[in-house]
């Protein structure tokens, strides 16, 4: 075997009820190199680096580690044999520091533990991953992208060889996936990396070698070099990729009458749930507009959605709703007057896992269509249902079927089909495709750019550039809680965009 192969499996298979994640997969890691898992959600990727990692066991197949057969039965093995997974899903201890977290599987019972070396040591690591908060900080008090950065700092902290990143530049915006990129370039020297992405560009930016699954195979694998962005999402879907992104070019003639929504000097209260206070927020949305928020981590853009809805305090400023001035103090409120918020924590704050899609859906309204607003209206809430997931092309197996257990781009759209169901004038998007495969991705992505047809105005809140740029007809920067520039979407490119964020 190659000398240079740190980590190769053979025929690999993974089994669940039902279903066969894994089937046959032959695959090999180069020392040195980052080898980038492609496909969409159900592909296998996750599973794959789970079975590599112990969480799951193979049922079939082979795993070597520098040309030797191994045995991984549990996630002990793994880190034996030198092997970390910086999960998707995050996996901290809420209730525990930043510092413990990060050195979780040093720690050793009836052991001490020298505080002041653990925060020292702790700086180091934070620092690598670009992190600025205090190693003492309980991680519960942190968003969900830095939870992320810890667990990257938690593998650094490790020592591993081979470190299987899955998903980790999902929450990021550019500049930060940068950084994480230079981190992981800088530690090639030392390390080999197994990179999971739904970021096709991410591929190109920082992979050697690509594979592609699809529904549980190995599709190919090739040097970047010798593809293309098309050809790996062509591989990925099965079929021509089309247009990813869809941009209607709406008329000028919608800034020719009064904004629907009027933000003028909104200045929120400081608060251990924000990120960021916002300062002085001022603009216009008209009917029919997609106007797009973006910026860097801690600029204030969730911040701006849940404040429009009363999930933050607003100290000063007013809210205009088609010239009447509103005071929202909830998201019940919000709904009242049309407003809806769809977060980006969808599975925490956008559905009730333990409940039914036609459950989720039928939620905001649920007094209304029952019978004497006591009894459910099972019939009714069906049908309502029933329309929806035909319209959103909602997979699923039964509208019965719990929320909890659906991938994330079905989660979204079971979310659209609640918010738009209430019949909104106002959506405000919060990271409408994080976490979502390539093809998923495209599919909310035209739900987005069709609902101002329907007379619809959106605030898209979004990390990600080109999705700003594909679907909004102007575009905020944000940093620090303020407005740096709103911007016409005419000509205008990437770099401008990240111009203003440096």
């Amino acid at each position: 075997m190659d000398s240079r192969i740190v980590l190769s499996t053979r025929r690999l298979v993974k089994r669940f009820p039902g279903v066969i994640a894994l089937k046959g997969i032959d695959f090999d890691l180069r020392e040195g190199e980052v080898h980038a898992i492609v496909g969409q959600n159900g592909a296998g990727k996750s599973t794959f680096v789970k079975v590599l990692n112990g969480i799951f066991k193979a049922d079939e197949g082979e795993i070597f580690v520098y040309g030797k057969k191994v045995e991984i039965r549990e996630p002990r093995d793994a880190k034996k044999y030198g092997i970390t997974l910086i999960h998707q899903d995050v996996m901290v201890i809420p209730n525990l520091s930043v510092a413990e977290n990060i050195f979780i599987s040093h720690f050793k019972l009836n052991k001490g533990i020298d505080k002041k070396y653990l925060i020292d040591e702790a700086k180091k690591y934070l620092e690598l991953v670009g992190l600025r908060v205090n190693p003492t900080t309980k991680v519960k008090d942190l968003r969900v992208v830095e939870q992320q950065l810890i667990q990257f700092a938690r593998a650094l902290a490790e020592n591993s060889s081979i470190i299987c990143v899955d998903e980790l530049t999902s929450a990021l915006n550019p500049l930060e996936t940068k950084r994480v990129f230079s981190i992981i370039e800088e530690l090639k020297k030392e390390k080999s990396f197994i990179f999971i992405t739904h970021r096709i560009e991410e591929v190109f930016q920082i992979a050697d070698r690509v594979t592609v699954l699809r529904d549980g195979m190995k599709i190919f694998t090739k040097s970047i070099m010798e593809t293309s962005s098309n050809e790996v999402v062509s591989a990925m879907l099965g079929r021509d990729p089309g247009e990813l992104y869809v941009h209607k070019k709406r008329s000028q003639e919608i800034y020719s009458s009064k904004p629907i929504l009027r933000v003028i000097n909104l200045t929120t209260a400081p608060s251990k749930a924000a990120e960021v206070q916002l300062k002085d927020i001022s603009f216009d949305l008209y009917r029919g507009e997609i106007l797009g928020v973006t910026g860097l981590l801690g600029a204030g853009k969730s911040e701006l959605g849940q404040a429009l809805v009363g999930m933050q305090k607003i100290v000063s400023g007013k809210i205009i709703l088609e010239d009447r001035e509103i005071i929202i103090k909830n998201p019940n409120n919000a709904m009242r007057y049309g407003i809806f918020y769809l977060p980006e924590d969808r599975r925490k704050l956008g559905v009730v896992s333990l409940l039914n899609i036609a459950e989720n859906i039928v939620l905001p309204k649920a007094i209304d269509i029952s019978k004497l607003g006591i009894l459910r209206n099972i019939r009714i809430e069906n049908k309502i249902a029933e329309t929806w997931i035909r319209m959103l092309n909602i997979s699923t197996p039964s509208i019965k079927f719990r929320v909890g257990n659906l991938s994330g781009g079905t989660q979204q759209k079971v979310i659209v089909a609640k918010a738009l169901e209430l019949r909104p004038r106002i959506l405000i998007f919060d990271e409408p495709t994080f976490g979502i495969d390539i093809g998923t991705k495209a599919e909310i992505r035209r739900i987005i750019s069709n609902l101002p047809l329907q007379g619809l105005s959106i605030i898209l809140l979004s990390s990600d550039i080109d999705e700003v740029l594909s679907l909004s007809d102007r575009v905020i920067v944000l940093s620090g809680g303020r407005i740096v520039k709103l911007m016409n979407n005419i000509n205008l490119k990437r770099e401008d965009i990240i111009e203003l964020l440096r």
